[in-house]
């Protein structure tokens, strides 16, 4: 029989509970990103399976879909509909629209946007209203997709919060930060929910000084409307690094693009499980599609090209990338 050694019987004790310490004071302790959602995965009990269906489930993010403003034939982004059949033979569960499915808010471009691409889709669609589909008249985006334009569902492991950027100026209005902080709240306190997802058009998450100053026409969002010059971001301080907290959060803009500018961009804060998605088409080979593949156990995102169909890496295109491309053209 085997003797134990002193040191194991002195140094296991120790071990555990430097390890309880740990999963006790991870929301408070700056541990590096990805090691905390690891910890927040694997140091808490999900739900039972039979709770929620699917446990896995795919799907993919589109921006500005209308495609490029400079080309007239209000038809959305031709690699997209090219590629249609291909996107629907991977089975998506279903597609999230960033916004601006349409250039102009009229009934032919809605009526074309729809026989061209929506009556396509054999799954889902959900939009998120971008300032093309809705500016001064909701009335034909609400024919498509109704009146409630911010709203959440539960999905598998996730739940996904859909919210309208264009009810108020570069911000939340009242009812919206309302409901946004409950369906965050819901979600932290509900533990068969493992990740949260937020949809939106506008880049209100989004705020760089540094690229701001550069100002390179491809490494801006479409606009810089809602870009504050201190670079503060309200509305990550207020509601998704709290949240990011408690649970691993993913955040997802689509106003770039437009002509191959900031899309895809990836970041992720350094100490929180707190990613920032932004992607959007222009008619550009730069085109592409988002996927998210989710688990119980994980989220992996790719970006799919559809010039060629071929797919990258999203953390390929991060500040860095972008911030060189800006000092280098």
């Amino acid at each position: 029989m085997k003797r134990t050694a002193w040191w194991t019987i002195i140094l296991l004790p120790v071990v555990l509970a430097l390890l309880v310490l740990i999963v006790f004071f991870h929301q408070i302790i700056r541990l590096p990103s990805d090691f905390r959602e690891w910890l927040y995965l694997h140091t808490t009990v999900p739900a039972a399976q039979s709770l929620r269906t699917p446990e896995d489930f795919n799907f993919l993010v589109a921006g500005h879909i209308y495609g490029s403003p400079n080309i007239p034939d209000h038809q959305p982004a031709r690699l997209l509909l090219e590629r249609l059949p291909e996107l629907i033979a991977s089975d998506p569960d279903f597609m999230v629209s960033l916004g601006d499915l349409v250039y102009q808010k009229k009934a032919d471009d809605f009526s074309r946007l729809d026989k061209l691409f929506l009556s396509k889709l054999p799954f889902t669609i959900y939009n998120t209203p971008g300032n093309h589909d809705v500016a001064n008249d909701r009335s034909y985006y609400e024919k498509y997709f109704g009146n409630q334009t911010y709203f959440s569902k539960e999905y598998g492991p996730a739940t996904l919060i859909f919210l309208d950027t264009e009810l108020a100026d570069c911000r939340l209005d009242g009812d919206q930060r309302v409901f946004l902080q409950q369906a965050l709240d819901h979600a932290i306190a509900d533990p068969s929910i493992r990740f949260i997802f937020v949809f939106m058009h506008k880049t209100l998450a989004f705020q760089d000084v540094e690229m701001r100053k550069l100002d390179s026409k491809l490494t801006r969002p479409n606009v810089w409307d809602c870009q504050k010059k201190d670079g503060s971001n309200s509305i990550m301080a207020e509601f998704f690094i709290p949240a990011a907290r408690e649970k691993p959060v993913y955040l997802f803009a689509g106003d770039v693009g437009a002509w191959g500018n900031l899309s895809p961009y990836y970041q992720r804060d350094p100490w929180l499980p707190l990613t920032l998605v932004m992607t959007g088409m222009g008619d550009t080979p730069q085109d592409h599609i988002i996927r998210v593949h989710v688990t119980p156990d994980a989220v992996s995102m790719d970006a799919l090209f559809l010039s060629d169909m071929h797919s990258e890496p999203l953390t390929n295109y991060d500040r860095d990338y972008w911030l060189d491309i800006a000092r280098n053209h």
